[in-house]
């Protein structure tokens, strides 16, 4: 049965001031609730929703070892996971690198209508997101792993290249129309080359309000430190994801009982904003102390989330 979605994607618009955006659009058939939320909009039919939405993959990471590492890490997990590393219709869709590789993985759940054949397939060499790399031919390809990439001596099947960080420069710019500052691309090189099999965890791993949020001040925290390093551009880049994760967050507290908690994310939100007009002389210890704030207010309500199954089985079936 078809049925109207509304894709409602709250986070940092980049063009714009104000602390979350809302899109719509018409695609193919989903359950309405779900629409709101990052993954469900790019769901295969007849995918575990509720399953989706409430645990990942895991991500296998080797630990980065020293302060640097930590660093590059951090901005490289940030950009992985937030659309507005790319441009044009991929960020618009609310699409990041993790989207089609789920915790750094491959994903059998993800389909979207005009660029995967099979479900986990995906036209890199689509229009719908670059003129450049267009061939004019439909021709998905299986969404690969990341996983011990860094043993591979090629990256990339349209376009291979002999490392690492060239590879994701030319997908990030040509298949997506991104155009981040350097620094990141390098930091998502450092990322993808940390994802390596044999720390793998035994089991999927819930996504909770908690872990989303430490995503937020991770990226705070990875802010102030390109600022103490001199990289505005990556700090910027920064705070616009921890936005961007606020925006994930308030998406899954809807109605009337979380007025207060969406507030307290629409705070937070504009606090950053407020930040990334004089970052560089702002104080990053009181934008901290404002996520603690903000974090103490949400998490209080974190069981009546759409992060909880049995919320989200509710919601998706019509109750409140």
């Amino acid at each position: 049965m078809g049925i109207r979605r509304a894709a409602v994607l709250l986070g940092f618009a980049a063009a714009a001031s104000v602390s979350f955006r809302a899109a719509g659009e018409e695609t193919r058939a989903h359950r309405p609730a779900a629409a709101s939320l990052e993954d469900a909009s790019w769901a295969r039919p007849g995918a575990d929703i509720v399953s989706l939405l409430t645990t990942s993959p895991g991500e296998c990471v080797k630990a980065p070892e020293g302060a640097d590492e930590a660093y590059a890490f951090e901005v490289g997990r940030a950009a992985f996971r937030t659309p507005f590393l790319f441009g044009g219709t991929a960020a618009r869709a609310g699409l990041s690198c993790n989207s089609c590789h789920r915790d750094g993985r491959d994903n059998p759940d993800f389909f979207l209508e005009g660029l995967s054949g099979a479900p986990g397939t995906a036209d890199v060499t689509s229009s719908m997101f670059s003129k450049v790399r267009e061939d004019g031919v439909f021709n998905p390809v299986a969404i690969p792993t990341l996983v011990d990439a860094v043993r591979k001596s090629s990256f990339g099947t349209v376009s291979p290249h002999g490392a690492i960080e060239a590879f994701v420069a030319s997908a990030v710019d040509e298949e997506f129309g991104g155009a981040p500052p350097r620094a990141v691309v390098s930091a998502i090189a450092a990322y993808v080359g940390r994802l390596n099999s044999a720390h793998c965890p035994a089991s999927p791993e819930k996504r909770t309000l908690g872990r989303a949020m430490l995503d937020v001040r991770h990226a705070l925290l990875a802010a102030e430190t390109a600022l103490q390093k001199g990289e505005a551009e990556t700090a910027d880049f920064l705070l616009v994801a921890a936005r961007d994760g606020l925006g994930r967050v308030h998406a899954r507290m809807p109605g009337e009982k979380l007025r207060e908690e969406r507030a307290a994310l629409t705070r937070l939100s504009a606090a950053i904003g407020a930040f990334r007009k004089d970052a560089e002389t702002a104080d990053a210890a009181a934008l901290i102390d404002e996520f603690e704030a903000a974090f103490r207010v949400v998490h209080r309500a974190r069981r009546k989330t759409l992060y909880e199954p049995s919320v989200l089985e509710r919601r998706l079936e019509g109750g409140r």
